[in-house]
């Protein structure tokens, strides 16, 4: 095993950092693991937990050693570990590959070999020499500015849960990118970056400190280093590039700032120069735009009196369950740990996963068994455990807010042996229609984010039937039944889709689309007159004409956006403003307009007022 390639270790805590089985007895941690740990950090390798226990008694047990805060992006839980340590390393933005993952059970090694082929796994039995080695490794982190800029990224990781879109995240965080000329001072840096940047280093070229040292020193190369900061800290530098001739010699970022957009806006701000790409890399920067959210001007806060007051409760509160309309009302609502929220999320492989709030998912994720759903996830890469996540079920929610939108949209499919249920994709492209192969193997079609071969469609077909898009009547039927899975006392909102034509062009998917919204609409309008535990958020209050749509029958301009996020504040409060005598801890928060939503919102407040 080559320790050298290794910029994190995720740790099994149980017989493997520390003696004993935690839940079961006291457990001591050997001298030479806290030591390694420490020692790790001093050179610049990060350490994080994959452990099957309760994190509040790890903690405990790591604060008595100062530990605790040695570790980031811990996930300390009783789930499987597989998809566990793959979640980690995609949240940290690394390779398998420079990751070494280390537990005393042989299980748990192999299953994460499974998600994660590349890894480096090993038995505890690897302190000592691991311990060994970096005795012999230079402390390059004394001040231990690695593990600190990994705590931003976990930061800013569980921050953005709370957006809709990666890009009102960023331009909420005011990034501030700067380009440096004094290159030479930071030459030892510079030349870090050049050997260890991977994901990001568009070149690939691996030159020694004497040959950057030369390369600084020639005037004929135009040289600059990359330095970020945002609301959640200073990254420092993370970025350099190089280029003669009008063509680039280095063009390199950490992975630290992927997803950024740093690497494309430095790309056109050097006037987009000759740049040959070597091997992979994670990133496209062919847009000629400037990602306007880095060093954007600061706009001022929307005036107090359009803020609309949310009261703040105990965790799951309210449940804010579906797709990018649902997705996009949120940014107008304030974090609270009274919210969670499921929204569309994309799988390592590029699947994009937009079912959970689908109605036929909701009720199969109460109907199956684990069983089912892990047979469903493996025989499906474009599905996860999470499409069939029954969150819903399981907490006292007060509030659960759910969409039509997708149940209008996608295509169902059912297992022909077992009859497990899913859906996935538009439902005119029916995947076990031959007919369809070619456009869903050649992405004629929207194939949510899935690499379709002919082979898996051959295989799909013989295992699955296609039912079609759900019937009004199907999406009704799923609806009471969910109705009547909830608590009692907990409100179900459904948002109903628009009844107003817009023209898709040529997807035969959205023709007919705001007549098939009436249809539903119609039926769960007058199903809910008969409810009282049901409210409707009906965007068509505020659909005026074309002008209302972005640039999707199911996107629309901000201020639709804004006041459908009213409304659902309003009904929020409504049903929990009653128990505030029984929550002493509650307080006042706002739900406010975005900087960048505020000078649109002028010109529409009074034509979108609801």
């Amino acid at each position: 095993m080559d320790f050298s390639k290794i910029k994190l270790v995720i740790w099994d805590l149980d017989e493997t950092l520390w003696k004993g089985t935690l839940s079961e007895e006291e457990v001591s941690l050997p001298e030479k693991n806290k030591d390694l740990i420490i020692r790790l950090t001093d050179i610049g390798i990060v350490n994080s937990i994959c452990s099957k226990n309760y994190e509040d008694q790890v903690k405990n047990e790591l604060d008595k050693y100062g530990l605790w805060d040695y570790f980031v992006f811990k996930s300390i839980n009783w789930n499987a570990k597989g998809n566990r340590v793959k979640q980690i390393i995609n949240d940290m933005q690394l390779r398998p590959v420079n990751v070494l993952f280390v537990d005393d059970n042989f299980s748990n090694i192999e299953e994460v070999k499974y998600f994660c082929p590349e890894i480096m796994t090993a038995t505890p039995d690897i302190v000592n020499s691991l311990a060994e080695w970096s005795n012999h490794q230079e402390l390059k982190d004394l001040n231990h500015k690695r593990l600190k800029q990994y705590k931003i990224l976990e930061e800013k990781a569980s921050q953005k849960q709370n957006f809709n879109s990666n890009e009102e995240f960023l331009k909420s965080s005011n990034i501030i990118l700067k380009i440096h000329k004094n290159c030479l001072d930071e030459a030892e840096r510079i030349h870090e970056l050049v050997m260890r940047s991977n994901q990001l280093n568009f070149t690939k070229k691996r030159d020694s400190l004497e040959e950057i040292k030369r390369i600084l020193k020639d005037e004929t190369y135009n040289n600059g280093y990359v330095t970020v900061k945002d609301n959640f800290g200073d990254y420092g530098i993370i970025g350099f590039f190089s280029v003669k001739d009008n063509k680039c010699i280095h063009f390199l970022f950490s992975c630290r700032t992927l997803g950024m957009g740093i690497e494309q806006y430095v790309y056109n701000y050097l006037g987009r120069p000759q740049l040959e790409t070597v091997g992979e890399v994670i990133s496209d920067i062919s847009s000629t735009q400037m990602p306007v959210w880095i060093n954007q001007s600061n706009v001022k806060a929307a005036a107090e009196n359009n803020n609309i007051q949310m009261t703040e409760f105990d965790k799951h509160t309210v449940l804010i369950k579906g797709p990018c309309d649902l997705y996009q009302i949120f940014p107008f609502i304030n974090k609270s740990d009274c919210i969670d929220t499921e929204f569309t999320y994309v799988l390592a492989n590029g699947s994009t996963v937009e079912s959970t709030g689908h109605t036929t998912h909701i009720v199969e994720a109460d109907r199956l068994t684990d069983l089912q759903k892990k047979t469903i996830t493996e025989e499906l890469p474009f599905m996860d455990m999470g499409a069939y996540c029954d969150n819903i079920f399981k907490y006292p929610y007060k509030v659960v807010v759910l969409s039509i939108l997708q149940d209008c949209n996608l295509g169902v499919y059912r297992r022909k042996e077992t009859g497990e249920r899913f859906a996935f994709i538009e439902f005119t492209s029916d995947m076990t229609n031959p007919g369809n192969f070619d456009k869903l193997i050649n992405k004629k079609c929207n194939v949510g984010g899935f690499n379709f071969t002919k082979d898996f469609l051959n295989n799909f077909s013989e295992k699955y039937e296609f039912l079609g898009r759900n019937s009004p009547q199907t999406i009704l039927e799923n609806i009471k039944y969910i109705r009547n899975q909830l608590n009692n006392d907990c409100i179900l909102v459904l948002m109903l889709g628009t009844e107003t034509f817009y023209d898709m062009g040529d997807n035969l998917a959205y023709k007919d689309r705001h007549i098939f919204h009436k249809q539903v609409n119609e039926l769960i309008r007058e199903w809910s007159n008969y409810q009282d535990n049901v409210e409707l958020v009906d965007v068509n209050k505020y659909i005026t004409g074309p002008e209302s749509y972005y640039d999707h029958i199911n996107h629309f301009i901000k201020p639709v956006y804004y006041n459908l996020a009213k409304d659902i504040v309003n009904i929020i409060n409504k049903y929990i403003n009653s128990d505030i005598s029984q929550a002493p801890k509650s307080k006042i928060i706002y739900m406010k307009l975005h900087d960048y939503v505020g000078e649109k919102l002028g010109k529409f407040r009074d034509k979108f007022r609801g």
